[in-house]
């Protein structure tokens, strides 16, 4: 399976975890609460999306009961099985978008985590019908319908194949920019939600762009960047200048253009 990477808008890949969402104690769909955590995604292609308010979860899958007649879930064509109903018939089964999206395909592999369990890139691990989206295993699911598959996180991480997406839960803890100090040794702090403002503990894709250099995705880049075609530093609009880079300032020779009240990104 390929590593999957998170696009720019706000794009975030992975390729050991994944990422976003508020900390604290967030209640699953149809299981007991759990705590923050982050996602990362087993599936292939690429990944690309936004982040959102997450909280880990516990639960194995949906709230049970019939499926919301939703289809903001992506626009990969349904061809071998659903996306969302999860329907193969074999054990172990997930239905995913094959690599370029233009269809649907059965793969065999599913593991016994649930909906918000710790999970890495490998497949595997997580059970039939989730996908390992920023270390944490997470369903497919509707923008419009978010609480029905997510329970209290936002459904925010946008999985690319090709051309093509689908949309699954986002579970990883929110942090404090150009700080970090809630993200472990695995992920760093990263703006992921331009219009929230919303920094989120992301782990490295895996393709490493150093700043200045074309990338994909936010975790392409280096701790306190963010993709914008290529790698650039993140930045306080106000006081830019007498901050340290990474800590809201600019390399030599590059301002702080504003993106948001409070933040801006570093250009030549």
């Amino acid at each position: 399976m390929s590593p999957i990477r998170l696009a720019s808008l706000v794009l975030v890949s992975l390729s050991a975890g994944l990422l976003l969402g508020c900390p604290g104690t967030e209640t699953p769909p149809g299981g007991s609460a759990g705590t923050g955590g982050t996602g990362g995604t087993g599936g292939m292609g690429g990944l690309g999306g936004m982040g959102g308010d997450g909280g880990m979860t516990t639960s194995s899958s949906g709230t049970g009961g019939a499926l919301p007649m939703c289809t903001d879930f992506g626009d990969v064509t349904q061809s071998d099985c659903n996306l969302l109903a999860q329907d193969c018939e074999g054990a172990n089964e997930t239905c995913r978008p094959n690599s370029l999206g233009t269809g649907t395909v059965c793969e065999g592999g599913g593991g016994v985590k649930g909906v918000g369990a710790k999970c890495t890139a490998s497949f595997g691990e997580c059970a039939a019908g989730l996908y390992c989206v920023f270390g944490y295993c997470t369903p497919v699911c509707c923008q419009s319908e978010p609480a029905f598959f997510c329970g209290s996180a936002k459904c925010s991480v946008r999985i690319n194949y090709g051309s093509k997406r689908i949309w699954t839960c986002n579970f990883a803890p929110s942090c404090t920019l150009f700080d970090g100090k809630e993200c472990d040794e695995d992920t760093e702090c990263r703006l992921t939600v331009l219009e929230d403002e919303l920094a989120l503990c992301v782990p490295p894709s895996g393709k490493f762009a150093a700043e200045g250099e074309p990338c994909d995705a936010i975790n392409d880049c280096g701790e306190a960047q963010r993709c914008d075609s290529v790698c650039r530093y993140s930045c306080l609009n106000m006081g830019w200048q007498d901050l340290e880079l990474g800590k809201g300032g600019c390399p030599a020779g590059q301002t702080c253009t504003p993106d948001t009240p409070l933040y801006g990104v570093c250009r030549p």
